[in-house]
C-alpha cells in the first residue's frame, strides 16, 4: 500500500471521528448525562412527556351525508290539458291553498254547463211525477169511497189502485234521476275545479314552503298527474348518512350531533338522531340514520354535504394520555412510561419503560386508558429512538 493510499484511509478515519464525536452533543462531555463521569456510558434520548390525566371525554363517530328536505312533494294536476298560467317559480314561497297555475277549462264548464242542464230536466220530471202521483191518489181515495157504497165496481176500484201505486213508483223513480243528475254536475264541478291547481299539504296551515323545481313552461300541453313543480319544506332539514356496524349499537334517537359545512367554514350548526334504521344492509352493512337539523334562518339547504359528528357517549373521569403518547413497539401497541431517577437501578437518569395498554375512546387530543391502571408521565415525542430501559433526557415536564 503506498502512501497516498495511507494518506486518504486517515483522513477518512479522522471524519468519521469528528462526525461521532459532534453527534454525541450535551451528553458527550466529560459530567453531563451518559458522559465520562456516569455509571454508564449509554446515551440519554431528548424526550417530550406529559401527564397522565383525569378528565370528562366525549366517544365521538364521525361520518359524512347530505342533507335533504324534511318534506318535498310534486304538485300535478288532476287533469290533463294546456298550462295556461304559472303563477310560481323557482325559490318562490307558496302558502297552503294558493293557486300555483291554470288550466284551460272551457271544455271542463261545457260539461258542467251539460250536467247542469240535465239536472234541471230531471228536477221538471220528478214535479210532474208528483203532480201525476197527486191526481192518482185523488181517483183512487175517490173509488175506494165508491166501493164502501157499492157504487163502483171491483175492477174500478183494482185499475185505480194500480195506477195510484205506478205514479208512486215513477215518483221514486224521478227522484233518483235526479239525485243521478246532480252527482252528474258536481263530478262535472269537481273536474273543472281540477283545472285551477293549488298548494295543498298535510300539517295544517300554518308555515310556508318553498318552489324547489319547475318542470313545465306556461303554454305547455300535461297529461293528468304531471308534475308541475316540487315543494320544499326547508325551515327544518334531514341530514342522512349510513353508520358501520361498529357504531350501530352505541346510537340512540336523541343523541346530540354537530354538523358542519363547506358552505360556511367554522360554523357549526346543532342536530339530533331522530331515526335509525333497525337493519344493516347486507350488500353494504351500513345502517341509514336520519339527523333533525333545525334551518329556520334558511342558511343550510337540500343537497349540501356535511361532516358530522356524532356524540355516541361521554365518559366522566377517564384515565388518559395525549393521542401522540401510544405507540408501538415490539408488535404491541402501548405507551413508553418515564422511570423517575430514584426506582432506576443503575444510574439516577430517568429510563423509559414500554407498557402495552388498552385503549378505549380517542378524541381529538387524548385517549383513553382502560387497563393497566398507569401514573406518572408518558413520552408524547421521541418514541420511535426509546426501547425498555432507554436512559431519558426530558425536555419538557420537569
Amino acid at each position: 500500500m503506498n502512501k497516498k493510499k495511507i494518506s486518504i484511509i486517515g483522513v477518512i478515519l479522522l471524519v468519521a471521528l469528528a462526525v461521532w464525536w459532534l453527534g454525541r452533543g450535551d451528553d458527550a462531555g466529560p459530567g453531563g448525562p451518559g458522559g465520562w463521569g456516569r455509571d454508564s456510558g449509554e446515551q440519554a434520548v431528548a424526550v417530550e412527556v406529559a401527564e397522565v390525566a383525569f378528565r370528562d371525554i366525549r366517544d365521538i363517530a364521525q361520518y359524512t351525508g347530505t342533507l335533504q328536505a324534511r318534506h318535498r312533494f310534486q304538485l300535478a294536476p288532476k287533469v290533463g290539458g294546456r298550462l295556461r298560467e304559472l303563477a310560481v317559480d323557482i325559490g318562490d314561497e307558496v302558502e297552503q291553498g294558493q293557486v300555483i297555475a291554470r288550466l284551460d277549462d272551457e271544455e271542463f264548464g261545457q260539461e258542467a254547463a251539460e250536467a247542469r242542464a240535465a239536472m234541471e230536466v230531471a228536477r221538471a220530471q220528478l214535479e210532474d211525477a208528483r203532480a201525476r202521483r197527486t191526481v192518482q191518489e185523488r181517483e183512487y181515495q175517490r173509488l175506494a169511497d165508491l166501493r164502501e157504497q157499492g157504487l163502483a165496481s171491483e175492477s174500478e176500484y183494482d185499475l185505480a189502485q194500480s195506477e195510484f201505486e205506478a205514479a208512486t213508483a215513477n215518483v221514486t223513480v224521478s227522484h233518483a234521476q235526479l239525485a243521478q243528475r246532480e252527482a252528474a254536475l258536481r263530478r262535472a264541478e269537481l273536474r273543472q275545479s281540477y283545472a285551477t291547481v293549488r298548494a295543498e299539504w298535510n300539517g295544517g296551515a300554518d308555515g310556508t314552503r318553498v318552489v324547489g323545481e319547475r318542470f313545465v313552461d306556461e303554454g305547455s300541453n300535461i297529461a293528468a298527474n304531471e308534475a308541475i313543480i316540487s315543494v320544499l319544506d326547508i325551515s327544518s332539514l334531514r341530514a342522512v348518512t349510513s353508520i358501520v356496524d361498529r357504531d350501530f349499537a352505541r346510537l340512540r334517537t336523541g343523541q346530540q350531533v354537530e354538523i358542519r359545512s363547506d358552505a360556511w367554514p367554522g360554523e357549526i350548526f346543532e342536530g339530533q338522531v331522530s331515526r335509525i334504521a333497525p337493519q344493516l344492509r347486507e350488500d353494504t352493512r351500513q345502517a341509514r340514520v336520519e339527523i333533525e337539523v333545525p334551518n329556520e334562518d334558511g342558511r343550510l339547504s337540500p343537497g349540501f354535504f356535511v361532516n358530522l359528528s356524532i356524540n355516541v357517549e361521554e365518559i366522566s373521569d377517564a384515565r388518559v394520555v395525549p393521542r401522540d403518547a401510544l405507540t408501538r413497539h415490539s408488535g404491541e401497541r402501548g405507551v413508553f412510561l418515564v422511570e423517575s431517577p430514584e426506582d432506576a437501578e443503575e444510574d439516577s437518569r430517568p429510563r423509559a419503560r414500554f407498557v402495552p395498554v388498552s385503549v378505549g375512546v380517542r378524541t381529538d387530543d387524548y385517549a383513553q386508558i382502560l387497563s393497566p391502571e398507569i401514573e406518572g408521565r408518558v413520552v408524547t415525542l421521541g418514541q420511535h429512538r426509546l426501547g425498555d430501559g432507554t436512559p431519558l433526557r426530558l425536555t419538557n415536564g420537569e
